[in-house]
Formats: C-alpha cells, sequence, structure tokens
C-alpha cells in the first residue's frame, strides 16, 4: 500500500510517510486513539463507532497539508481513499485504520497486544470491528483474532487489492 501511495522514487519519501503518519496520528488523538507497543516497535490507530469519517472541516482544514504531502500522488491517494470507504459498513463499528509493527519485531505477539485492548472493550460492549488487510500476513494476524474477510477491493491505477475484515463480539 505504502508503495503505492508513496513510490520509492519519489522524493523524500521517507519524510512524506513519516509527516502522513504525523497527520494521521494527530487525526486519531482527536477523534480515536493510538496505543503504542511500549518499547515503540508498534502501534495501532483505532477510531471508535460513528468517529472514523473526518468531518467537512477537517478535511477543508488539512487539505493543504495533504497537497504537500502528497503532491503528484494527492489523485492516486483520494481515490484510494474513495475505493475503500465505499466497501466500509455503516457506522457502529471500531475501525482499525492503522497497525504497523517494526519488522524485526513481527511475529513477537506485538501485533496481538495491539488489538487486544480494543477488541475486548468490543466483546464488553457488543460491538463490531472493521479493518482493510493489506496482506497475507496481515489477514491471517486478523482471522486469528475472529475477523473474517469479506471480499476484496481493488485500488485504482494499478494498485493494490485490499481485504476488507469484519469481527463480531465475542
Amino acid at each position: 500500500m505504502f508503495t503505492y501511495l508513496f513510490p520509492p522514487a519519489l522524493p523524500h519519501r521517507r519524510r512524506r510517510m513519516q509527516r502522513m503518519f504525523d497527520l494521521e496520528a494527530a487525526r486519531s488523538d482527536e477523534r480515536g486513539g493510538t496505543w503504542i507497543a511500549g518499547d515503540g516497535a508498534g502501534a495501532a490507530m483505532w477510531f471508535p463507532p460513528g468517529r472514523w469519517a473526518p468531518t467537512t472541516w477537517e478535511d477543508i482544514r488539512d487539505a493543504p497539508r495533504w497537497v504537500r504531502l502528497f503532491g503528484r500522488q494527492l489523485r492516486r491517494a483520494g481515490r484510494a481513499r474513495s475505493a475503500m470507504e465505499a466497501h466500509r459498513p455503516l457506522p457502529g463499528h471500531w475501525y482499525l485504520h492503522y497497525l504497523g509493527v517494526e519488522p524485526r519485531e513481527q511475529g513477537t505477539g506485538i501485533g496481538g497486544a495491539l488489538l487486544r485492548p480494543v477488541l475486548e472493550e468490543c466483546d464488553r460492549t457488543g460491538t463490531p470491528a472493521y479493518l482493510e488487510a493489506s496482506c497475507e500476513r496481515n489477514r491471517s494476524l486478523y482471522a486469528r483474532h475472529g475477523f473474517v474477510q469479506r471480499g476484496a477491493v481493488s485500488l485504482p491505477a494499478g494498485g493494490p487489492t485490499v481485504f476488507p475484515m469484519w469481527r463480531e463480539p465475542a
């Protein structure tokens, strides 16, 4: 997904990706929550029911930052966002926007630990959870935690396929 949004030849690619996560973390802090592994080896950005979609005001406020961030890739990023949003279920679920673990720490349980607090809350309150998985390894992690794949979404302009996944509360 990040190679699609930020091709390797893109000038200042790493810095742009960092700025993107800074923007997303700020939105997550305003509307949801960011869970970080104790040693910083992983993080998850979750949005509670009805809070994942940015408001019109937030989109207007953040537009200049997104334009600077994506530059010529802005149209591609916008089309990818629209394609994924078109498949998201109606509000009433927790939404996992991002989950990432440092490559050297993958497979050590950090991803599951970052899922656990919100999934326990989902089970306590009877609330489902939703995400879009971007690779096979992620899909198997999410499946182990009760998520079920709901089709596939091919992103425009030769983009990757993402896999919507839904989890009913236990």
